[in-house]
């Protein structure tokens, strides 16, 4: 498992030289090296590993900082076990990727139980926090109204469908991921209210752990994550109706729900706005990047993708949470990984800079939540290989692009073994931050659009051959 994918950046010398202790003290002084990119993207996969089986990683995996583990050592549901399992297919570790599938569907008579109970709807509903043994919604306060959040569920079922595309699995997505997508649009067709504007609100709302300036409540009227999850959802059933040919009247109503959300707003400062209700203000120091959904994970909005104002709005958008620069280690690779899919390369560098000089990494190449080794946690050491592949390249349906987002003056190297949609396998080498050989191993056969410096080839794969890449 952990050979199918290998990032080598040219530091076996290092590996066998170098004791840990003093690479750590070389990037709390110089910054981000080679050596500790190629040895960091490893662990995460080692860990990743050693962590799932009957459960995917929660937030210490299968270890610990202490006896009393922050945030109850559990799972959390809005970002954290989100990043953790985000590296799992794209790194060819489909073992892992089932270890979340999996405990998902045994948590999913929870979710319809609480979206029943709590909302009486149909469908799913997701906390940041259930209890892990059943999926019930018991973590109350004043300041948690998660029963509200409708966006939990959609966030929660997408990694089954990244999973299912990335090993070219058709018969997964009908027969597991499709059913799950149904439930949600139950959900929202029960949960949507239409207003005298003809469009469909989302109301409550919720943008996780922040809330407008103002209010003393996180519960809003049509949050952009909220708004932009039910597009994700919406947009993947018309794309799995076509594709199994499903029921038109199916397709029509998917459409209809679709075609009639609110519009994302952009605000006076020109960002994507964090509530698309204009009564709501923006709150840029945040460490949760919810509004930045359509960029990462989800794929609406890419630097080539989505209407041009609206790409330059999520580009101020994350400007302004990149100016707030979280003290989180998983809120710097989550702006990084956004940043990657904008193709802004010098938060990319900025934020592992960031990350190398704080002292988050312990001697076992565990991470920390908070700088100088406060809150063991790790999530952000478990999504720091899917970082690194965002970098090297980007897959969505009929596409990939080569080298999107790895500074020229990174070291040289090659990788192997990256799952690209389709079930393809990427093998690639560059030297300079260019492109020297790439190589695609066809996972089934379909026409592939494959971009690089703004050129595009298309080529037909075909099931099981070998196509050598070069531009």
């Amino acid at each position: 498992m952990f050979r199918r994918m290998q990032l080598d950046l040219g530091q076996a010398d290092g590996w066998e030289n170098t004791p840990i202790e003093q690479m750590l003290f070389d990037i709390h002084q110089k910054g981000i090296t080679p050596l500790f990119m190629e040895q960091i993207h490893a662990m995460g996969r080692y860990l990743l590993i050693s962590s799932c089986g009957k459960y995917p990683p929660p937030l210490q995996g299968i270890w610990g900082g202490g006896w009393k583990p922050a945030w109850i050592g559990g799972f959390v549901w809005d970002s954290n076990i989100n990043l953790a399992i985000s590296a799992a297919a794209m790194s060819n570790l489909p073992e892992c990727a089932e270890s979340y599938c999996k405990y998902v569907e045994h948590l999913l008579p929870g979710w319809h139980l609480n979206s029943t109970n709590y909302l009486g709807c149909r469908g799913f509903l997701v906390a940041h926090y259930n209890d892990p043994t059943n999926g019930y919604l018991t973590h109350f306060g004043q300041s948690f109204p998660w029963m509200c959040w409708a966006g939990g569920a959609g966030w929660n079922i997408r990694p089954f469908y990244e999973y299912a595309m990335l090993m070219g699995d058709d018969i997964m997505l009908k027969k597991r991921v499709l059913p799950l997508y149904r439930e949600m649009a139950n959900f929202y067709e029960d949960f949507l209210v239409m207003e005298k504007d003809s469009l469909y609100h989302i109301l409550p709302s919720i943008s996780p752990e922040n809330a407008s300036y103002g209010t003393n409540t996180w519960l809003s009227r049509d949050a952009t994550m909220d708004v932009a999850i039910a597009r994700d959802v919406f947009g993947i059933l018309l794309e799995l109706g076509k594709k199994f040919n499903l029921p038109e009247k199916d397709l029509k109503e998917w459409k209809h729900y679709l075609t009639h959300l609110p519009a994302y707003r952009i605000n006076e400062d020109g960002a994507l706005a964090e509530w698309i209700d204009p009564s709501y203000l923006d709150v840029y120091n945040h460490r949760h990047l919810s509004h930045l959904y359509p960029v990462f994970p989800g794929s609406q909005i890419r630097k080539d993708k989505g209407e041009p104002q609206l790409r330059d709005a999520a580009k101020k958008a994350l400007d302004k949470r990149f100016e707030f620069d979280t003290s989180s280690a998983h809120g710097l690779i989550h702006v990084a990984l956004q940043a990657a899919r904008l193709g802004d390369l010098n938060k990319i560098k900025t934020n592992l800079d960031r990350f190398s000089r704080r002292h988050y990494v312990y001697n076992s190449l565990v991470t920390s939540h908070d700088p100088e080794h406060q809150v063991y946690n790790l999530d952000a050491v478990l999504s720091l290989p899917r970082l690194f592949m965002e970098m090297l390249v980007y897959t969505e349906p009929g596409k990939i692009e080569l080298l999107p987002a790895w500074p020229k003056e990174y070291a040289d190297g090659k990788v192997n073994g990256i799952r690209l949609y389709g079930g393809h396998i990427l093998n690639m080498k560059w030297e300079k931050g260019q492109l020297t050989e790439a190589g695609i191993q066809a996972g089934k056969n379909e026409f592939l659009n494959i971009v690089y410096q703004g050129k595009t080839k298309k080529i037909y794969l075909k099931e099981k051959e070998v196509y050598h890449i070069k531009f």
